[in-house]
């Protein structure tokens, strides 16, 4: 008798270390989105100030973000980032249409 419940409890530990092991499989970002927080630190090294908005853009299996940067000295800027390989892949200077 003490034989089987040996058993039992050694086949419910390797199920529970079995399940712990896949949930930290869970919570792992996709490799098409490790870099978000990378990719928003090299668009503020770029252009220090504040986000005023970002989103991710998604085409053609691709992601990306964009931000939307308001500059310590007043500029705004738009900064795109390859969610792939954390690189910026384009940055413009915002200008406002003066009429």
């Amino acid at each position: 008798m003490e034989f089987v419940r040996g058993l039992l409890i050694l086949a419910t530990c390797l199920q529970v270390a079995s399940a712990d092991a896949n949930d930290t499989d869970r919570y792992t970002l996709p490799p098409s989105k490790v870099y978000i927080q990378p990719c928003q630190r090299k668009a503020l090294l770029m252009h220090p100030g504040v986000i005023d908005e970002q989103r991710m853009i998604h085409r053609h299996g691709d992601f990306w973000m964009e931000y939307e940067i308001q500059a310590g000295d007043g500029t705004e800027w738009l900064v795109l980032c390859d969610l792939a390989t954390g690189n910026i892949i384009r940055e413009q200077k915002l200008v406002d249409d003066i009429y």
